[in-house]
């Protein structure tokens, strides 16, 4: 185990969709045992400045509160709860509202405080007290969020006072106080069949029983399920609280506190969410998820707990509509300032010598050159993007940074906003030694290395940055997240690739994985740039310099996993642009720059090659204008710009997108798609150029192969070996010379093979096949369609559907299966044409049942009418007649000859 800024603890958190049972989801959870990393972990989250705040708020369990005896005298009693009890109140500054409950020996209740109404109480406290208002129990953040929750056990019968406050004196606001009984039996089962329906939006309680292990396997007690509905496209949070937080002891629970999971499933039974600790050493036990809804329907909501626990515990939830926030909210320190520049538009650095601390109360070890060339190598990167200035200071009392170097077991780096919070702290920074390999292994330092983006990280919160994963500083959570490592929120936006704010350092979830923390892999691999959400925050606050990379710039994605081999975030104001590769690897460049929205491309959209930890994304507003891939495999996809896409070697992909784009695949077997295209599109490779939606002003050169849009389209190939898919829409193919393969897919397309030896595919529609000259496979898939073999050897399936089928010049070959419908040859040719009966399995016996060797009346699934025909196929095996039919027009008397068996 290591540590970055955080000092949490590993984490189990799973958002995605599995077959697991309870079972194996039980196989997934384990809790960390008690000093077994050999490192000292503290309540703080983390080392940062946001939970150094809340640690010198009071919130470190170093106090209890006591109630305000001036307040005694405000005291409602209520008869003890039978049921549920709701009391709605507001609290003023300094003021305790206190409430006398009646209670019964031996009998268990649970009391819970939230904000609520119009101006909520920010942060709650609630105490338990006798009739004389001694102390018997309190919670600070056993609740949701900062709410209170308490889960307590009568120790006799009579007056018992709950008081109601703000964590400090001066919060004010209303709150909701519920009160409930725990019912004698368990009144929730453990099925999704009858399971209770929660409303998204409201507070729900229950009760976890002690007993033996349940569905979730040994170590885990009893499940209470839940019902839901969800809306595809919306985003659903969940949390759990079960009355820990961080003054209770983690590894030994008080009487009446939980330790809880939970699970989230769809209607089939699929896991789709999975989480334990909000933050295990933090304190914080409850559980948190967020997942967002692909398909409308059903959902299932599990919540338990590690044994030997049993208490109350809350459900708050929420639905949110992705597109009514801004994944910027999650990384701005709201009440941080702005770092103040001179009137040289400069900020100045100061270094400090050892032993000067500024106060922190650590070790300070100074700094060696190297340190100080790469910290400001890194303030680099905020130059370009900001316009800005920095210097390294040697008056202190000058400088908006100052900077020391320390060891600690609990942090990894810290850095003090320019937030009056924190007072003269303000611009403070620690750098830890002995994390990351700093110390140990110095080219962690690196440009791309795992120090060198600590440094970006910490500058970020210099600069007003907050984390991702929590609402240090008046920020949001980003959606989806729960926690502060391997919890990458929807879409994946929470890892540094898309902001180095992230604990989730580089990009875990590329198809290459982390990158590997080792000495090899320490130097290099991570982020060696802001990223794109980090680059729009700091414009947004401070401007954006407009006057960088004015000129025709390239960006070489690099094939070598070495220093300088990282993740930038290209930063680009001019010119024509390119980004390429030069290896062998299979490639994918893409020049779609940074939507800044929940989407797949919010963040950016990483280019990259297989097995390189490394590659590039391009923030909001920038326009790169050209790919160029290697000798492998390449995927090159445009924008809306005159892109120049150039494939090289290898079977590469090309999607230009709108713009007028020039397409060249170079060598090999490349596709040129439009498969997003937002309109129907006209593509022809015997004049390289094409028209409408995506293609229109499209230029296309070494391109073998052709992707249409979901609209109408018409494709024609060249004198090549071409594939051309159609897509949705009604599609005109046409392949040209050459041996093409053709596919309708969805619609009521027409397939013109042309010259070659070509195979055509109609897919779902009432299509139209032409083969056109030599020997050529047709095949309709479902719908009515018509097939024409033309002059060659053919051979025509009609698929699924009434079809009608006609072979042309040649010996054709006309295959039926069962399931096909009610088929028609128009043009068989006794003793030249064949039908193939081999996917029936049917033998000749079946067919001639009078055995006189050939088809006629006197058979008993065969009749002859007008000339024609009939062959009852589903009748021959046993089944519904009428179904399965093959019409012979104009011939009579088949004999075996004319038949293919399997």
């Amino acid at each position: 185990m290591y540590l970055r800024q955080d000092g949490t603890g590993p984490s189990s958190d799973f958002w995605g969709t599995s077959s697991l049972s309870r079972g194996d989801v039980g196989g997934l959870l384990h809790k960390p045992q008690e000093d077994t990393s050999g490192l000292t972990f503290h309540a703080l989250a983390c080392g940062c400045a946001g939970c150094a705040a809340a640690a010198s708020s009071g919130k470190d369990g170093s106090a209890v509160h006591s109630p305000s005896t001036s307040s005694q005298g405000n005291l409602t009693t209520i008869a003890a709860p039978s049921n549920d009890v709701a009391i709605d109140g507001t609290i003023n500054p300094g003021e305790t509202d206190f409430f006398g409950f009646n209670l019964v020996a031996g009998q268990t209740y649970m009391f819970s405080v939230y904000g609520s109404g119009a101006t909520p109480l920010p942060d709650t406290f609630l105490y338990v007290l006798n009739g004389g208002f001694g102390l018997l129990n309190f919670d600070d953040d056993g609740g949701a969020g900062v709410n209170s929750l308490v889960t307590y056990t009568a120790t006799y019968t009579g007056l018992h006072i709950i008081g109601v406050e703000g964590f400090s004196a001066s919060q004010t606001g209303g709150y909701t106080l519920d009160a409930l009984l725990q019912p004698p039996t368990d009144i929730v089962g453990d099925t999704f069949a009858g399971a209770p329906s929660l409303t998204i939006g409201t507070v729900a309680y229950g009760f976890i029983d002690a007993g033996p292990d349940g569905p979730y396997g040994p170590g885990f007690g009893e499940v209470d399920t839940y019902s839901f509905t969800a809306e595809a496209g919306m985003f659903y949070s969940f949390e759990i609280a079960g009355g820990a937080d961080y003054n209770s002891d983690i590894f030994n629970l008080p009487a009446g506190e939980l330790d809880t999971v939970i699970a989230i499933y769809d209607g089939d039974g699929n896991l789709v969410a999975l989480n334990d600790d909000i933050n295990f050493f933090g304190g914080d036990l409850g559980s948190r998820v967020g997942f967002f809804a692909e398909e409308s329907g059903t959902y299932y909501l599990d919540v338990f707990s590690y044994q030997p626990y049993s208490g109350g515990f809350s459900i708050t939830s929420s639905e949110i509509n992705p597109a009514d926030y801004d994944p910027l909210d999650s990384i701005n320190w709201v009440s941080a300032n702005n770092v103040q520049f001179d009137e040289c538009n400069t900020a100045y650095v100061y270094f400090a010598e050892a032993g000067n601390d500024f106060g922190e109360g650590l070790p300070s070890f100074g700094w060696t050159d190297f340190e100080k060339q790469q910290v400001m190598k890194a303030l680099e990167e905020y130059e370009k993007v900001l316009g800005v200035n920095y210097e390294i200071t040697t008056d202190e009392s000058a400088a908006t940074f100052r900077l020391f170097t320390t060891t600690s077991a609990s942090f990894g780096a810290y850095m003090y906003p320019q937030d009056p919070a924190f007072g003269d702290a303000q611009g403070i920074a620690a750098f830890n030694v002995d994390s990351g390999g700093w110390g140990a292994f110095p080219q962690s330092l690196e440009q791309g290395g795992y120090s060198f983006e600590t440094i970006l990280h910490e500058f970020g919160h210099g600069h007003g940055l907050a984390h991702p994963h929590d609402n240090g500083g008046g920020s949001e959570i980003m959606l989806g997240v729960t926690a502060a490592q391997g919890s990458y929120g929807i879409y994946d936006l929470n890892q540094g690739v898309y902001t180095v704010m992230s604990y989730n350092s580089s990009w875990e979830t590329g198809p290459n994985g982390e990158s590997p923390f080792t000495i090899a892999g320490v130097s290099n691999g991570w982020a060696g740039t802001l990223s794109a959400f980090d680059i729009a925050m700091l414009q947004e606050r401070y401007g954006a310099n407009n006057h960088y990379a004015e000129g025709n710039d390239t960006y070489t994605i690099k094939d070598v996993q070495a220093v300088g081999t990282y993740y930038e975030t290209i930063w680009d104001t001019k010119g024509k642009d390119t980004i390429r590769y030069d290896g062998a690897r299979n490639a994918r460049i893409d020049l779609t720059a940074a939507t800044l929205n929940y989407s797949p491309t919010g963040g950016g959209v990483v280019s990259f090659v297989d097995g390189i930890w490394g590659g590039f994304t391009i923030a909001a507003g920038v326009v790169i204008e050209n790919a160029r891939g290697g000798s492998g495999d390449d995927v090159l996809i445009g924008n809306s710009a005159k892109n120049e896409l150039y494939g090289n070697a290898g079977d590469d992909f090309l999607m230009g997108r709108a713009g007028g784009d020039k397409l060249d695949g170079g060598a090999d077997f490349d596709t040129a798609s439009y498969q997003g295209s937002g309109a129907a599109v006209n593509v022809s490779l015997a004049s390289g150029s094409g028209s409408g939606g995506d293609a229109a002003g499209d230029c296309l050169t070494n391109i073998e192969a052709v992707e249409g849009s979901a609209f109408n389209d018409t494709l024609t190939g060249n004198s090549g070996n071409n594939t051309l898919t159609g897509g949705d829409g009604n599609d005109k193919l046409d392949g040209g010379s050459g041996n093409d393969t053709l596919d309708g897919g969805d619609g009521n397309d027409t397939l013109y093979g042309g010259n070659g030896i070509d195979a055509l595919s109609g897919g779902d529609g009432d299509d139209k096949l032409d083969g056109g000259n030599d020997n050529d496979s047709l095949s309709g898939g479902a719908g009515n369609d018509k097939l024409t073999g033309g002059n060659g050897i053919d051979t025509l399936d009609g698929g699924i559907g009434n079809d009608t089928l006609t072979g042309g010049n040649a010996r054709d070959h006309f295959v039926f299966a069962f399931g096909d419908g009610q088929d028609r040859i128009t043009d068989f040719k006794k003793n030249t044409d064949l039908i193939d009966l081999r996917p029936t399995d049917l033998v000749w016996s079946d067919l001639d049942s009078n055995a006189n060797n050939k088809l006629d009346d006197a058979d008993l699934y065969v009749s002859v009418a007008s000339g024609d025909t009939f062959i009852d196929l589903g009748l021959a095996n046993g089944g519904v007649g009428g179904v399965d039919v093959v019409r012979i027009d104009d011939v009579t008397n088949l004999t075996k000859d004319s038949f293919l068996f399997g």
